[in-house]
């Protein structure tokens, strides 16, 4: 079933939790592929400098403006990171989705990639896009439809709530010390240091 875009209404953490063994759905260029995930991390919408509508709306930020339940996709390096928007439009946040279980179209993900090893494919949010042919072209893009790229929890990864763990965020030079990076803990498939697993 395709979550329904009143989910992406709640807060931006209760977000972030509930996307955890949820199916991340790609058909971009008629290529299905699939995957749960494992590690996102929180952007809150007032005292996050690392947030990026913390500054205010740009022309490059804009989907985070936008209403919940669509993806707000960026550049960083040569890759993209996807983020799902949450909250409303008044208090702009968004979630970073970080890593996913590959599930299905592995074969694709290893062409699109480059790479053999079922660990490198979606491990880390630029070669989660990669793996999944995510890129600027899905910024803005509903996530509540099945048209291109949609989350789904008909089939889901499932786990305790107690193995939820809340981390300190990876990969950012602001307010990094924030415990708003959740992980199912002790999936391989989540990146970043053992120690936060």
């Amino acid at each position: 079933m395709i979550v329904e875009p009143d989910f992406f209404e709640d807060d931006v953490i209760s977000v972030a939790k509930k996307l955890l063994g949820m199916r991340l759905v790609s058909t971009i260029n008629g290529q299905r592929r699939a995957g749960f995930i494992v590690e996102t991390e929180a952007y809150l919408p007032v005292g996050d400098s690392a947030c990026h509508a913390s500054k205010g709306k740009t022309k490059s930020n804009t989907s985070m403006f936008g209403p919940p339940g669509i993806a707000y996709v960026y550049p960083i390096h040569s890759r993209y990171c996807f983020n799902v928007v949450t909250g409303n439009t008044n208090a702009p946040s968004a979630v970073l989705v970080r890593s996913l279980q590959p599930d299905e179209g592995l074969a694709k993900m290893r062409l699109q990639r480059g790479v053999k090893d079922i660990k490198r494919l979606t491990t880390g949010p630029g070669c989660l896009c990669e793996a999944m042919g995510i890129n600027r072209l899905q910024d803005g893009a509903s996530l509540t439809t099945r048209r291109h790229l949609w989350i789904d929890d008909d089939i889901a990864l499932h786990f305790e709530e107690q193995e939820i763990k809340a981390t300190p965020r990876i990969g950012v030079t602001s307010a990094k010390e924030l415990p708003l990076r959740f992980v199912i803990a002790g999936n391989e498939f989540v990146s970043g240091p053992k120690k936060w697993r």
